[in-house]
């Protein structure tokens, strides 16, 4: 009776310590995860670069981004790979140095997209609906950091060059009353017509004329506007701030930078429990 009992506490010890050696393989998962990420983020790098440089400039706004992300992670993912095969503590370093500068902008490009969510406020103008937006609602920083003075020439160019505002200006015989019941883009709101605040008359949806019953030129948008194909309100400041209310959209939402923060973060910590595993093998040897 007491040998088996004996033999049985002898069973749950080897058990326990059986259960003990079992450890979770973070560095085979890690070279696995960045095995896939690289060919990825190779392809997407490779794919970007290509289609920057066959479009023009007024497309490589889209394209830019894409280099510089693609390549940063290829960068990372590439580092974290060989870290991972070779076990070695340098390439460890470099492949934490660039995923700290990545989860930088990753959380800095989230703050951004949250600041521009709380300034973006587009206001539906009484008995229409039409949704302007006024640069003045945005603060100074975004003034600064999105709508440089000096680069709004080559905005403006490329706006006028994509003809944005021909698919408002397609049907010449719509009435104002049908105008002001379309769901403008915020394009063809802020650069496309004169902000409605002005009062000017509605002829047709690419000519305003100065009403003598009710207008208000003491706004410099008022004074800026012009039935010309290539002066419109592409100089107004309303065309601005649909420029900055557009880059949102381009930015993607909130919920994927976080989705894309948290992602990041878990392949992270992988790689930490990784590197930490290898410099513990490399002091019991």
């Amino acid at each position: 009776m007491a040998r088996a009992k004996e033999e049985q506490n002898k069973e749950s010890t080897t058990a326990l310590s059986c259960f003990k050696n079992i450890s979770f393989p973070y560095n085979t998962t890690f070279l696995i995860a960045n095995a896939i990420f690289l060919v990825t983020s190779a392809f997407w790098f490779v794919t970007v670069s290509i289609l920057h440089y066959k479009t023009d400039e007024c497309n490589r706004f889209v394209t830019t981004p894409g280099i510089f992300v693609s390549f940063s992670l290829l960068a990372m993912t590439l580092t974290g790979f060989y870290a991972a095969y070779f076990k070695s503590d340098c390439l460890f370093r470099i492949h934490f140095f660039i995923f700290f500068l990545w989860m930088f902008v990753v959380v800095a490009k989230a703050f951004f997209v949250y600041c521009l969510q709380k300034e973006t406020n587009p206001r539906l103008f009484p008995g229409t609906k039409i949704h302007e937006y006024r640069f003045d609602d945005y603060s100074g920083w975004v003034h600064r950091l999105v709508i440089k003075e000096d680069e709004w020439y080559r905005t403006r160019r490329c706006l006028v060059k994509d003809n944005v505002c021909n698919t408002l200006f397609s049907n010449q015989n719509m009435t104002a009353s049908e105008f002001y019941q379309m769901n403008l883009t915020p394009i063809q709101s802020g650069c496309c017509k004169p902000p409605l605040s002005c009062g000017l008359k509605y002829e047709k949806a690419n000519i305003w004329t100065v009403s003598r019953y009710n207008n208000n030129l003491e706004e410099e948008d008022c004074k800026t506007w012009n039935n010309t194909a290539n002066t419109l309100c592409f100089d107004c400041y309303s065309c601005k701030a649909v420029i900055i209310a557009d880059l949102r959209n381009n930015s993607f939402s909130l919920t994927i930078n976080i989705f894309h923060f948290f992602f990041s973060l878990s392949l992270g910590i992988m790689g930490w429990f990784a590197w930490l595993k290898s410099l513990r093998e490399a002091d019991q040897n």
